[in-house]
């Protein structure tokens, strides 16, 4: 959501916020945009910032832009899809668990079935 914000404040230099109603104004932004894949937020905001002139789109016009360039339906298939890329990012990237770790995760274990079994 920042990425999203400075983007607008380097197309609109009167989009300021200030340092004490940032927290505020993304979590405002956040919710409102919650839905709509980061991509395809920014590809609408690139589009509202080269056709509104005067002032910096406000969320719920990225929002109406996002779902009017696509369908719902299409958004979750969007949305999905980067899951999954993260996902696989994620196994790529993995480290496997210490040895040491896992003997103790599975000691405890062991106690704790042992517990509740008595």
């Amino acid at each position: 959501m920042i990425a999203l914000m400075r983007y607008i404040s380097g197309a609109y230099r009167n989009f300021v916020i200030e340092d004490s109603e940032m927290e505020g104004t993304i979590g405002v932004w956040m919710d409102i945009l919650q839905d709509i894949p980061f991509q395809i937020a920014l590809e609408r905001t690139r589009d509202l910032c080269r056709t509104k002139i005067e002032f910096a789109p406000t969320p719920a016009e990225i929002y109406q832009a996002c779902l009017e360039s696509h369908s719902f339906y299409e958004l979750q298939r969007i949305e999905e899809q980067q899951e999954l890329l993260e996902l696989q990012q994620y196994n790529e990237q993995a480290v496997p668990m210490p040895d040491h770790i896992r003997e103790r995760l599975e000691r405890r274990v062991k106690r704790t079935v042992n517990n509740n079994e008595s």
